[in-house]
Formats: C-alpha cells, sequence, structure tokens
C-alpha cells in the first residue's frame, strides 16, 4: 500500500519534500497575515496562535495528499493536441469537483476545530456551512489552476531540457560523422600512395587502419571517453603514420598518470593530430617532431585546475616549400564541439609559437 502511495508521488514533476516545503511556507505567509490584520485593526481579543495555525495550515497541507489527483488533471490537458470540447469539459468538471472535495475537507475539519475549541459544532448542511462551502470552493478552484500552471510549467521545462539534450547530442555526432570521413579519407589516400613504392608497409598500414575502424566502431556511440582511451587511439594513428614517414618523425608522450581516467569529448584530440602530420611531418625532409602533453593544472584564464592537451610540432619554414591547403573542417569542429559540451567553460588555441613550431592547446573542466 505505501509503495503504491510512493510510486504516485514519485511520478510528480516537483518533488513531495518540495511540495511540503512550498505548502509550509504559502501557510506561514498567510498566519502572518492574519496576524497583521489582527493588530491592523486591533481586536478586542487575543490573536491565537494554534488556532490559526491549524486552521490555515489544514487548508494547504491537504494539496500535499490531493497533488497526484491534481497532477492527473494537468496530464488531461497536455493530451489535447488540438482544442476538443469534451477533453476541455472533462478537464474543468474535474477541477470543479476536486475543489469540492478540497474544500468539503477543509471546512469539516475547520468546524471540529471549532468544536473543540468552543464545544460548537455547525450543521452540515446547515446555511452558513452551504455559503462557506461554496465561496470556499471557489478558492480552491483558483489554487488548484495555480497548482496545475505550476507542474505544466515543471514538466514543459523538463521536456525542453530532453529536447535540448537529444537536439546537442545529434549536433555533435553530425560534426563527429564530419571527422570520421575526414580521418579516413586522409588515411587511405596515405595507404595508396604507398601501395605501390612499399607494399609490404602499405599492409601494415592496413592492418593498423583496422585496429582504428574497431575502436570506432567501438567508441561509435560514446560521446565522452576517457583521455587513456583517446590516447590508445591517437597512438595507433601515429604508428600508422611512423610506418610510412619512418625515421622522419619523432614522436614524444609526457602524460600524467593522474589524467588518465578523466573524461573528454570522443575524438577531441585527433583532428589536432592529424593537423600535426599533415602540416608539420609530410612535409619535413628529416627530424620532424611531435610532442604530445597531457596534465593537470591551474589555468589562470579559467581560475581553476584543468586539463590540458596540448600537441606541438615542428614546421618546414623553408621558402621553397608550399604550405598545404587545409580546409579548416579540423579546428571549426573541435571548437563547436567543445561549445557544445562545456559552453565558454574551456580554453583553446591553435598557432605558432615561433616560426618553425605550431603548437595547438585545449584546456578543459576536469571531468572524471
Amino acid at each position: 500500500m505505501l509503495k503504491k502511495i510512493y510510486s504516485y508521488y514519485s511520478n510528480l514533476p516537483v518533488s513531495f519534500n518540495k511540495i511540503v516545503l512550498a505548502s509550509l511556507i504559502i501557510s506561514l505567509f498567510f498566519i502572518l497575515k492574519a496576524y497583521t490584520n489582527h493588530l491592523i485593526n486591533d481586536y478586542n481579543y487575543s490573536f491565537s496562535w494554534l488556532l490559526i495555525t491549524l486552521k490555515i495550515s489544514i487548508s494547504y497541507l491537504l494539496w500535499i495528499i490531493l497533488t497526484p489527483l491534481a497532477y492527473s488533471l494537468t496530464k488531461v490537458i497536455q493530451s489535447l493536441d488540438h482544442f476538443k470540447l469534451y477533453k476541455v469539459f472533462q478537464f474543468l468538471l474535474g477541477c470543479f469537483v476536486l475543489a469540492i472535495i478540497h474544500q468539503l475537507i477543509a471546512s469539516r475539519l475547520d468546524d471540529l476545530i471549532n468544536y473543540v475549541n468552543s464545544g460548537y459544532l455547525k450543521s452540515f448542511l446547515g446555511h452558513n456551512s452551504m455559503v462557506v462551502l461554496i465561496i470556499g470552493s471557489f478558492s480552491s478552484f483558483i489554487e488548484l489552476l495555480v497548482i496545475i500552471a505550476i507542474f505544466l510549467a515543471y514538466d514543459y521545462q523538463k521536456k525542453f531540457i530532453v529536447n535540448q539534450k537529444a537536439l546537442i547530442a545529434s549536433q555533435l555526432n553530425a560534426l563527429r560523422m564530419q571527422l570520421q570521413p575526414h580521418f579516413l579519407f586522409n588515411t587511405l589516400h596515405s595507404i595508396a600512395s604507398m601501395i605501390d613504392i612499399d607494399t609490404k608497409n602499405a599492409q601494415k598500414m592496413l592492418t593498423k587502419l583496422g585496429m582504428l575502424l574497431r575502436h570506432i566502431l567501438e567508441y561509435d556511440a560514446e560521446q565522452m571517453v576517457t583521455v587513456k582511451d583517446e590516447l590508445n587511439f591517437i597512438k595507433d594513428y601515429l604508428d600508422l603514420e611512423q610506418v610510412r614517414y619512418k625515421d622522419r618523425v619523432t614522436i614524444t608522450y609526457n602524460i600524467s598518470q593522474d589524467a588518465l581516467h578523466l573524461k573528454i569529448p570522443n575524438m577531441i584530440f585527433q583532428p589536432l593530430v592529424e593537423n600535426a602530420v599533415k602540416y608539420g611531418i609530410i612535409p619535413t625532409v628529416n627530424n620532424g617532431e611531435i610532442k604530445i602533453n597531457i596534465e593537470l593544472d591551474h589555468n589562470d584564464v579559467m581560475q581553476e585546475n584543468a586539463l590540458t592537451l596540448e600537441i606541438s610540432n615542428t614546421f618546414n619554414n623553408n621558402k621553397n616549400h608550399t604550405k598545404p591547403i587545409g580546409t579548416g573542417t579540423g579546428l571549426l569542429n573541435i571548437k563547436k564541439r567543445l561549445q557544445q559540451f562545456y559552453g565558454n567553460r574551456f580554453w583553446f588555441k591553435a598557432d605558432f609559437k615561433t616560426p618553425e613550431l605550431y603548437s595547438a592547446k585545449i584546456v578543459l573542466p576536469i571531468i572524471e
């Protein structure tokens, strides 16, 4: 029985504790209002805190019991896809009936309190009782409409948040789907250029590409992955590129072990690694270098402890060298995805530190 009652309240858009708190606050407001009114009018009898508190509190605390019924009327309104007269009539009739029930119980309890206090009990069908019931029912009707309006607002807010999350998720998936073909196209192009030159290494690259595709499929549905998983993917990708470029590139990792379990957006770092290879290693005759640094540190811009992901690469500054022309898809998508995940609570910069050293840095809030 208790579980069934609990299920009624657990389905409400507002928690039971908040409903009780709101009822107590409203009751306190009207108790103080009654006391203020007593002082202003200077009545010739003392103000009974106990009696007034009981009378006022009963009316509002009674709504706590009736809130599941009030929420069922809210569902009637929400089921209206378009105007239907019988649905509107059903809603209004339900409101009037519930308001009468509320006032009937409240007025009877009020009469009982008066009886305990004075020894006088009003007639249930007496003229005064009927007047109180009719007038009080209209007040209860207004209170009920306010409760329903609050439930509608809470439900709308919840649905709005759910829809916003779904929209953001679809946008993030769309951005990530742009990155994956972009990355795969570049990788396949690298393998194709190796087939006639070095068949053995081209086969190694295809094997490593298979591992990368397996990783993409495994984590495709995940919006957030650990730094460790993202790093494993990057290492597989760079291993693939090292097969192609052999001694032309040196890769250095400086990874804080405390950062490995932290969560970051899936494939957020990969486009920067790809750019480092494309613009830093491919044009290099020899001695190209990529450094990857992941650490936890206090960030002055964000004014908090943060996760820093940084990659730097050497750049061929020879005037005879023609700089590859990029589409900017990778960097643009990184910014868009970071904004979707973190709003303005991140820092991202990609630029030259020196004419021969390019660096890209992402600073993110710590999420475990």
